[in-house]
């Protein structure tokens, strides 16, 4: 259906409204396509998709369909499955409260099979695109630009079935008073060499119905502080679960670049640059609390800022970085807390815990001599200490439920030390008495087994004399 045979006139002042939608109601349930010649098409209210239904125009340089309502939208539609839309332009009067491109759902429970290829939609007073439940569907080269509110507004149902499965490569938001791309309870959907500038927020992923989320090689430039919440970030994560970032590029940051905020979880952060952010920036990456996220070899001009459990695979100096614990080979494992910067203190280096498993550090740890012996049970199982004086062996700190230990009891030159144990070792009828050799230089061996419940070393053997 060409909508010139309909009574447009592409002329940029006649109303081709009614001409435009004599043409679209033409199409066959079955489907069929509308056909935009060049030129400008004025409008005055919203058109109404239907479903199967392709709007074809020559190119969205050249095709342009003008809204000049400021309370009427560009196209709507409801309930729609299979809509493509090619090579046009949707412009708005710059002002007022209309949305470019609105689709909507109530008896159907998504939008199904959208595609719209070079497609531009500007210069409207509210939303530029807004999808309700879209699933399965793909929308490349398509641009909202000087837009209010958002530039893209795809969601689900708040609290309710999630959007799907939908695919956007080298879309594009500019000049847009909040969010470039907002999704709110959307599922595995994938961004692919997008690009968000000028906006309150480059790309907001937002909702714990927010899952499965991927961007590769996109990026967001110029970032605008427009407060109320769009104050200038590349990224916002919020609460939603398993979005990845995967060289993800931002110039020109105001303000914080990636956050990941309000219990995100599962958020990769890999091979991030940033460049040049303004003198208003403190942090690029900032992970708050009650948040995880793994960041992997990222080139960040401002600091990190990492409340939340953050994984990190090469710092900025060059090293690996584990939140809560590691295991390793052995049944090993190490417990600590993130480190955040290239010089990490004592306290944000991660502990080397003990194992279980005997095969592991067995050569002997030296222990220092003193009136009180003192035993950290994280550093092995087996410990050696020269008596130089009558001694105690007091508690050993750090071990772990079921921990076997073993202490190598020697003898001075002098002979004749003894030993008293803590209150904390245990010993059963079997050994009733832990006495040791009187003799210079000989030694014995005392095994005792931790026992978490009780917070008790049992002494299970005490042999003397070699």
């Amino acid at each position: 259906m060409n909508v010139l045979d309909y009574g447009a006139t592409a002329n940029g002042v006649t109303d081709d409204t009614t001409a435009i939608q004599s043409a679209i109601n033409a199409v066959p349930s079955s489907g069929g396509t509308v056909v935009f010649p060049a030129g400008t098409y004025k409008i005055s209210s919203a058109l109404v998709a239907r479903s199967n239904l392709i709007l074809q125009g020559v190119s969205d340089g050249s095709s342009l369909i003008s809204q000049s309502s400021t309370t009427a939208h560009g196209l709507t539609g409801s309930d729609i499955t299979r809509l493509t839309i090619q090579d046009l332009t949707f412009q708005g009067p710059g002002s007022g409260s209309g949305k470019g491109i609105l689709l909507t759902r109530s008896a159907n429970p998504a939008t199904v099979s959208l595609a719209f290829s070079r497609v531009t939609v500007k210069f409207f007073g509210n939303t530029g695109i807004e999808l309700s439940n879209p699933i399965v569907s793909t929308f490349t080269g398509v641009t909202s630009a000087d837009n209010g509110n958002h530039g893209w507004d795809i969601h689900g149902v708040s609290g309710g079935a999630a959007g799907t499965s939908c695919s956007f490569i080298a879309c594009y938001a500019d000049i847009i008073a909040n969010a470039g791309f907002r999704l709110d309870t959307m599922a595995y959907c994938s961004f692919v060499g997008c690009a968000a500038d000028h906006c309150g927020i480059g790309y907001e992923v937002t909702g714990v119905g927010s899952q499965g989320i991927s961007f590769t090689g996109c990026g967001a430039e110029s970032a605008v502080n427009r407060g109320t919440g769009y104050d200038g970030y590349s990224w916002k994560i919020n609460a939603a679960i398993g979005v990845g970032l995967y060289n993800p590029f931002t110039y020109n940051s105001p303000n914080v670049s990636i956050w990941v905020t309000g219990g995100a979880r599962a958020v990769s952060i890999l091979g991030f640059a940033e460049n040049t952010p303004t003198g208003t920036a403190v942090n690029s990456v900032k992970v708050d609390s009650g948040c995880s996220a793994t960041l992997g070899d990222c080139s960040n001009v401002k600091p990190l800022s990492l409340a939340g459990s953050t994984n990190i695979i090469n710092d900025t100096a060059g090293g690996t970085v584990a939140a809560g614990f590691v295991y390793g080979a052995d049944s090993a494992y190490y417990e600590g807390t993130v480190s955040s910067g290239t010089a990490p203190t004592a306290t944000e280096h991660l502990t080397r815990k003990d194992y279980i498993d005997s095969k592991v550090n067995p050569a002997p740890v030296a222990l220092t001599d003193a009136p009180t012996i003192a035993t950290n049970a994280a550093l092995g199982n087996l410990f050696r200490v020269t008596l130089q004086g009558n001694r105690t062996l007091g508690a050993p700190t750090n071990p772990i439920n079921g921990q076997r230990v073993t202490w190598e009891l020697i003898q001075d030159a002098t002979g004749n030390r003894t030993l008293t144990l803590n209150s904390i070792f245990v010993r059963g009828t079997t050994i009733p008495t832990v006495t040791l050799t009187t003799t210079a230089g000989k030694r014995d061996f005392l095994t005792a087994i931790y026992n978490s419940t009780t917070s008790k070393w049992y002494v299970l053997d005490f042999v003397k004399g070699f």
